[in-house]
């Protein structure tokens, strides 16, 4: 195993949770993500999985109902999952990402309404970096999202 799957002085609740994802991975990530890779398949039983486990309110503070667990835990719950596969930990980085961003800067009420539902996995966290003739050159993306709900972007696309 990696170097951090071996840290030491782990909680008990820290190492119940990475056992039960290490679990999680040799059984239903590990015998499946070849399969769906080939058949470029989004990986839905593997996902509603990782909300089963609570996985996507691993940091989600305990009083919005996430498990409240550290940076550490997390970033040792996704090197299992990447271990596994790596596009699904790409599932639950980008919804951590989200969430924490949200933890930080979003509004009470913001807070409130939200992150409950991802902690539950009833709302996860996504972006794009993607427009039309870029790909996924996040440095060449001229599109800008405005209050009004609209979108615009630069009519000579530096992409190329």
């Amino acid at each position: 195993m990696g170097r951090l799957a071996q840290t030491e002085n782990l909680t008990d609740v820290q190492e119940e949770i990475l056992r039960t994802v290490r679990d999680f991975v040799e059984k239903e990530i590990i015998p499946n993500a070849q399969a769906l890779e080939h058949a470029d398949e989004y990986p839905t039983k593997i996902v509603e999985g990782m909300k089963d486990l609570g996985l996507f309110g691993l940091t989600i503070p305990e009083e919005y109902g996430g498990l409240g667990e550290s940076l550490l835990t997390y970033a040792l719950v996704v090197e299992q999952i990447a271990r596994g596969w790596m596009s699904v930990s790409g599932i639950i980085n980008t919804h951590f990402i989200l969430a924490y961003m949200l933890m930080q800067h979003g509004t009470e009420e913001q807070k409130a309404h939200y992150l409950p539902l991802m902690a539950e996995g009833q709302v996860r966290g996504a972006f794009s970096m993607s427009e039309p003739g870029c790909g996924s050159d996040v440095s060449a993306i001229t599109t800008k999202a405005k209050p009004d709900g609209t979108t615009s972007s630069s009519t000579a696309p530096r992409c190329g």
